[in-house]
């Protein structure tokens, strides 16, 4: 898993299917996980951080804890 702050908020890119990932962001909305589209994935690493599991739940807070879960 690749964990980021896009937005001044939480984002990760994490393996879904077999080959494949998915990109996900904390809506500061809904406080949801929110499906990243195929720009968004680029822009986690143009215009986000790229941060260490540490890093992020040290700004963050850990998912399922603190954060909500990942589903």
């Amino acid at each position: 898993m690749k964990y980021f702050e896009w937005n001044k908020g939480p984002a990760i890119i994490r393996p879904s299917d077999p080959g494949f990932v998915e990109g996900l962001y904390l809506s500061p909305k809904t406080n949801k996980w929110t499906p990243a589209n195929v720009l968004q994935y680029g822009d986690f690493y143009d215009n986000g951080d790229l941060i260490s599991k540490d890093e992020f739940e040290e700004r963050f807070g850990v998912i399922g804890q603190d954060l909500p879960k990942v589903i």
